[in-house]
């Protein structure tokens, strides 16, 4: 599927939540009060019956006095294409709100609340105090009303005194602490030294310029000093102990790259996430992949298209952005002025900004923490982002090939700015050419004027005998094709349906030893070419296939005259009766049908008579019959070329035909190429 990684469920670890492939419950508030409680049922069930199938709804009284709904649908497709049709719709006098409810008492974070009031004095703080302290340490957000689903952990006061709400530790509570996730790596960065009121603010890691391979080997030197993992918070400073400091610039995305991106290019590594939102990076085993069931299923069929729309919208969008990044609480502004539309959410089944770009995670990749967040375009996206825009540049040169030291000047030629490799989210070009999928480019050491260089070409597996058989019937059923157009071209994106109406039969390029039809048209250059009108790609035949075509059009027109010759004057009326359309004089490359009849000697020829200026045709039978003479001469020869002078000695020797350049380059051009003294 195009929008998503393919996941094989039975290689990773699944999330517990993923094998919950049942209901899905959904709360909907912001319910009009002034609807009856009964009626309120009847409502939400009529609104949602019609795009998703219900398992029960229960309405319940909230704390204000309105009414609020929980909805169970089928599944997590059909919860998210519920979001997606009515989340914000206007029912009576408000527009109702739908979410998610919370996950059950079961993934509650008790062991980091109590290693938290563990820490403090007394085991007692401030509410407020204590859930900006939960956010900083273990980078997550905790409700009122998570603390009051645990009870049987903690107690919350009410304000006693002036000292304002509190949280309290319970009395001889008892949950085990040892597999709190810690911020940072005690070796390096430890947390005795830090008070327990003190903020701890990691603001992300920071822009580098380092090469992945060096990059790659330090960090696996640093995981086996840290039995498989570091906090990413503390990273930066275990690397610069144990390997040589990464150097870097000014975090703008124009003199490095994120470190934290870098880290996705590193095969071998992965940056997890725990429950609370500590990130950490480990060494990428089976045990710590892990798969949410959302990444399984897919997003729902109506909105697959959507959300592929999406996806190449975020990828336009960041790619003209310098380093490709941009702050996470200006992507809705920056796409609002850039597509000149609103970004809602709601549309693509999610409720909240950081979900849907989540779900994302081939295409997008999200850095920093807090203030600091940012977004950037996922390596895997990077990747095949510069094998389109090198594929493009190779084409764009003559021998569809050039020198790598050439690379900055090829690029700038092709897209009209200076090239900047921080662009595709890597430090050196190397780097991203290694990761280039197999069979797309060819990469060979040449030395250019002494100096060691590297020659980049487009990658061409040979045909077999029989594909360029194939292809070369190909060639034929392109000339049959385009010759029933009127301008004998037709639109890129049009060709494989006219081609499967006309024929009867699919186009599959693969039969030909080719993966794109592009890359089928560049194999018959002598039959079609390809023309950009605007935005559009035009398929037409070449100047010598077309003389081919309306030679043979303008032949039928004579021969289906009564007295088998046509008036100059009446033939592109007469050529319009029978093809409907007028003689393709522009594209041609002339402007009166004289022109265009001395270009057709080989089919028609003019002749004066009393009547005036007379068009008739030609005996081809002479024509075919030398092409056969001149076929068979060539065929005999080594390489299938003679010099020009002993060519037309052997012919009228052989054959006892005199034969002129003229015929040659007029008649035979098809079939030969007079080129320098030479007949081939």
């Amino acid at each position: 599927h195009p929008y998503r990684e393919e996941v094989t469920a039975t290689n990773y670890q699944i999330d517990e939540k993923m094998t919950e492939s049942g209901e899905v419950e959904l709360q909907v508030t912001n319910l009009d009060s002034g609807i009856d409680q009964r009626e309120v049922r009847q409502l939400v069930s009529a609104l949602f019956s019609e795009f998703v199938s219900l398992s029960g709804v229960n309405i319940y009284r909230q704390e204000g006095g309105g009414f609020g709904a929980v909805v169970k649908v089928g599944n997590l497709q059909e919860a998210q294409l519920a979001i997606s049709q009515l989340h914000k719709r206007k029912v009576g006098t408000k527009r109702i709100s739908i979410s998610h409810l919370p996950v059950d008492g079961g993934s509650l974070p008790r062991k980091e609340v109590v290693s938290l009031l563990q820490s403090v004095p007394g085991e007692k703080i401030q509410l407020f105090k204590f859930r900006q302290m939960f956010e900083e340490r273990f980078r997550g957000s905790i409700s009122v009303a998570d603390l009051h689903r645990m009870k049987e952990v903690v107690t919350l006061t009410e304000d006693l005194a002036g000292v304002g709400r509190m949280v309290q530790l319970k009395a001889n509570t008892v949950v085990g602490t040892e597999e709190v996730e810690s911020l940072h790596c005690e070796t390096h960065c430890p947390t005795g030294q830090v008070g327990w009121g003190e903020r701890r603010v990691w603001e992300g890691l920071p822009d580098v310029v380092v090469e992945l391979e060096v990059l790659s080997t330090n960090l696996r030197k640093v995981l086996k000093s840290h039995d498989g993992g570091v906090p990413l918070a503390s990273l930066l400073h275990c690397y610069n102990a144990e390997c040589d400091p990464l150097g870097g610039g000014a975090d703008d995305g124009q003199h490095g790259v994120p470190l934290e991106h870098l880290l996705q290019a590193v095969k071998g590594v992965l940056v997890t996430t725990g429950e609370t939102g500590i990130k950490k990076l480990v060494d990428a085993t089976q045990g710590n992949f892990g798969v949410k069931y959302s990444d399984l299923v897919g997003p729902p069929p109506a909105l697959a298209g959507q959300l592929i729309t999406f996806t190449r919208e975020v990828v336009d969008m960041l790619k003209i952005v310098p380093g490709c990044k941009i702050a996470f609480y200006k992507f809705i502004p920056r796409y609002h002025h850039h597509f000149g539309k609103q970004c809602r959410v709601a549309d693509y089944g999610y409720t909240k900004l950081r979900d849907l770009l989540d779900s994302l995670p081939h295409v997008i990749q999200i850095i920093g923490e807090g203030a600091k967040t940012f977004i950037t375009l996922a390596h895997k996206a990077q990747v095949r982002r510069f094998s389109n825009d090198l594929l493009k540049m190779l084409k764009s040169q003559p021998e569809k090939q050039f020198l790598l030291s050439a690379f900055p000047a090829v690029f700038e030629r092709n897209y009209f700015k200076p090239f900047s490799v921080y662009d595709y989210g890597v430090c050196h070009l190397k780097d991203i050419l290694s990761d280039i999928p197999e069979n797309t480019i060819v990469m060979e050491d040449v030395n250019e004027e002494s100096k060691p260089d590297v020659m980049i070409s487009v990658f061409r597996r040979d045909q077999t005998q029989e594909e360029v058989m194939r292809t070369r019937g190909f060639a034929k059923e392109v000339v049959e094709l385009l010759r029933h157009s009127p301008d004998l071209s037709i639109c890129f994106n049009k060709f494989i349906p006219a081609y499967h109406q006309h024929f009867g039969r699919q186009c599959r390029v693969g039969s030909y030893g080719m993966t794109k039809l592009i890359e089928l048209f560049e194999a018959v250059t002598d039959t079609v070419e390809i023309r950009e009108d605007g935005e559009e790609r035009l398929v037409q035949l070449t100047r010598d296939k077309m003389v081919w075509v309306v030679g043979e059009q303008v032949e039928c027109v004579i021969k289906a005259s009564r007295a088998r010759c046509v008036a100059l004057t009446d033939l592109e009326e007469e050529f319009q009766k029978m093809f409907g359309h007028l003689m393709p004089l522009g594209r041609m490359g002339v402007s009166r049908v004289e022109e265009l009849v001395e270009m057709l000697q080989s089919w028609v020829r003019t002749v004066n008579s009393k009547e005036g200026i007379m068009v008739v045709t030609v005996d081809r039978g002479f024509i075919r019959t030398m092409a056969s003479n001149v076929r068979r001469l060539l065929v005999e020869q080594d390489e299938g070329t003679m010099e020009f002078e002993d060519f037309i000695e052997k012919m009228a020797s052989r054959f006892g035909s005199h034969i002129e350049v003229e015929l040659l380059t007029r008649d035979l051009s098809y079939l030969v190429d007079v080129r320098e003294g030479k007949v081939a």
